[in-house]
């Protein structure tokens, strides 16, 4: 009974119930199929030897009566013969007739007047090899073959031999009334079998579930313990443990992204309200206003490219920021950048190089893909000093298109490199220049959302070297 309240209690949607009718109706299944098979070779194999003893007799008995007229068979009766060769075989029935069906020998007085055997014996007048078949003669059932009396190649006569076999079937019904009754008792603690099997299985998952229950958004830097199994949960527990690793990797940048850019606006936003609560503490002159509004413009400039910044960041993050219908020029792209980098260059005297080469296109966002490239000049033009040199490269490679920012600058410590595409990461040399920290962190998102590749390669005094990479068009 406690089983039975356990098993009707079971959550029928739940894994462990499923496995347990899964288990449950594997083993009823397959044991059914044994027990058939095992039933039916047992019953052909027992009638197999039944008929191999009659076709034995019944050889004899034909080798007999072709050697003599049909007509005198009976003579094999009366001779006592059959009793001879049947004396093992007790309740056999022998009827010998001539090629038209008339019975010219039968160990049954009235066999001719048995309706059975004369529709048996209508219906085996043309058969040519040995034939096998059952009827019940009165209260007995008669496995009875049916043999051809060949003299000179022509049938003379047939045989009908036919065997009780009331105490074989009576043992087959007992054998099939055990295998039933084993099915049945094999029932019940093949259910509770298969619950157990279920709850077995399912076990590690309900530990790793409740282990993952107690796991909130607070400690994502905990791990499941990981069963030394090698098998399927096993590879089950890594996955989590590397997703609950991502998750917090995730939350951490996402809470340090919030504080930084809180950071970054407060600043701007406290020194707009500080100039512009100076301004209006008394009255001024309009020079002294028109310096304050200079103030206050260069304080909303950043304010505004540091929300452009962010507001690149989630375009980056949304899906199917990029569509592949869009094309884009880079030889025009980099064209126009050389000259706006020209033009950066210019106040620090630092000479600007250029080779690039001639329709080169990729797909993408135009506006996006210069946002990138520019935010990378920028950071050449910045740390490169005075009357230093600027090369900027676009060629094709292996069906890719290949823009290389070269510049002979202040470099990038081996610290720094692994962090320099971290958001609001700012190198240890860069506290005196101005910039949030995003700009390549969005070079990076933009080129990889455009299915490309970035990279920096630098040293300390001798410069930095910055290659991106972007598909092709297919043109053909």
């Amino acid at each position: 009974m406690v089983w039975g309240i356990k098993l009707d209690n079971m959550n029928r949607k739940s894994i462990r119930f499923r496995l347990t009718l899964w288990y449950s109706t594997a083993f009823f299944v397959s044991t059914a199929i044994v027990f058939a098979v095992f039933f039916y070779v047992t019953k052909q194999t027992i009638l197999y030897q039944t008929d191999r003893a009659v076709i034995a007799h019944a050889e004899t008995l034909t080798h007999i009566v072709s050697n003599d007229q049909p007509s005198m068979a009976q003579g094999v009766f009366n001779q006592g013969i059959i009793s001879q060769q049947f004396a093992e075989m007790p309740g056999m029935l022998v009827i010998i007739t001539d090629s038209t069906g008339k019975i010219t020998g039968s160990s049954q007085m009235g066999a001719d007047q048995n309706p059975i055997l004369k529709d048996l014996i209508e219906k085996s007048i043309n058969i040519i090899k040995p034939t096998f078949v059952e009827r019940k003669i009165g209260s007995t059932t008669l496995r009875i073959g049916v043999f051809p009396i060949i003299k000179d190649g022509v049938i003379s006569g047939l045989v009908f031999m036919g065997d009780p076999v009331d105490a074989i079937y009576h043992s087959f019904n007992a054998l099939l009334l055990t295998l039933v009754t084993i099915y049945i008792l094999f029932a019940f603690p093949t259910i509770i079998g298969s619950y157990f099997l279920a709850k077995s299985a399912m076990q590690p998952i309900r530990r790793i579930s409740g282990e993952l229950k107690s796991i909130t958004s607070q400690d994502l830097n905990r791990q499941v313990e990981v069963p030394k199994t090698s098998d399927e949960v096993s590879e089950l527990v890594i996955t989590f443990n590397d997703l609950l690793r991502r998750l917090h990797e995730s939350f951490k940048r996402e809470r340090q992204f919030i504080g930084d850019v809180a950071h970054e606006l407060k600043t701007p936003v406290a020194t707009l309200k500080g100039e512009i609560e100076l301004a209006l503490s008394k009255k001024r002159t309009n020079e002294e206003y028109k310096s304050a509004f200079n103030e206050t413009l260069i304080d909303v400039n950043r304010l505004s490219a540091t929300i452009r910044n962010i507001l690149d960041l989630a375009w980056i993050g949304a899906d199917k920021a990029i569509s592949n219908n869009q094309q884009t020029d880079l030889t025009a792209v980099l064209t126009e950048l050389n000259e706006i980098a020209i033009k950066l260059a210019a106040q620090k005297h630092i000479t600007v190089k250029s080779h690039i080469t001639e329709g080169v296109l990729v797909s993408g966002s135009e506006d996006k893909l210069a946002r990138a490239i520019l935010n990378i000049l920028d950071n050449a033009v910045k740390y490169t000093p005075l009357n230093e040199t600027i090369s900027i490269f676009l060629r094709t490679k292996n069906n890719e298109a290949v823009i290389e920012v070269i510049d002979t600058g202040s470099g990038i410590s081996e610290k720094d490199l692994p962090h320099i595409f971290d958001r609001f990461y700012r190198g240890s040399k860069t506290a005196k220049t101005l910039g949030s920290g995003l700009g390549l962190a969005i070079a990076q998102g933009i080129i990889e959302s455009h299915s490309g590749t970035i990279s920096i390669a630098s040293k300390v005094g001798k410069g930095t070297h910055v290659t991106m990479t972007l598909p092709l068009i297919d043109k053909s």
